[in-house]
This record gives structure tokens, C-alpha cells and sequence, in this order.
């Protein structure tokens, strides 16, 4: 007996021409879960009260909001996670400059 996979619909659409709508990102299966739980420590973030700036995520909070979605916290995850708050802190300086 053979297997077979289908392609998934993202690649399929990709392989078709197909655009993705305007702010729609493409997230690989391995990095929903570190996406998921960034996007639930959306209210967790620590501010800097003279400035108002965010200084990044409050660590504290990350193994209550892991526990909560089920998630089981390991190294790799942490690390994916304080990529993501990197990332964001950059961006959030970038408009800040404007």
C-alpha cells in the first residue's frame, strides 16, 4: 500500500500565482505554536512610564499564558519567543521615529 500527501492549500495557491491578501502572513506549521502564545502575551508587554515606550514582554507572565493554552515551555520556545519580542520592539521604534 502507498501513501500520498496532498499539497497544502498555501502552496498550492502559490505554485497557482494566487496572492495573499494585503497583511496576511504565512506562518510555517513549526512556528504556530511560538506565534500563538507571542499573540496571547499581547497584554503583557512592560512600559517604561516617563516615555511610554514598551521594554519588552513581561517574563513572568509567559509560564501562566503558556499554561493556560496548553503549552509546555522548553528552550526553543523561549528563545522563538524573544525573537518575535525583538522583532516587534524594532518595529514599534521604527514608527516611533516617524
Amino acid at each position: 500500500m502507498t501513501q500520498s500527501a496532498q499539497m497544502p492549500a498555501w502552496m498550492q495557491a502559490r505554485l497557482s500565482g494566487t496572492q495573499q491578501a494585503p497583511g496576511e502572513v504565512e506562518i510555517a506549521p513549526d512556528e504556530v505554536q511560538p506565534f500563538a502564545l507571542f499573540v496571547a502575551l499581547g497584554t503583557q508587554w512592560r512600559w517604561c512610564g516617563m516615555s511610554g515606550r514598551r521594554l519588552g514582554l513581561d517574563y513572568a507572565a509567559i509560564p501562566a499564558t503558556a499554561a493556560m493554552q496548553g503549552v509546555t515551555m522548553h528552550p526553543a520556545l523561549f528563545h522563538d519567543l524573544r525573537v518575535m519580542e525583538h522583532a516587534a520592539l524594532n518595529a514599534l521604534a521604527e514608527t516611533q521615529k516617524r
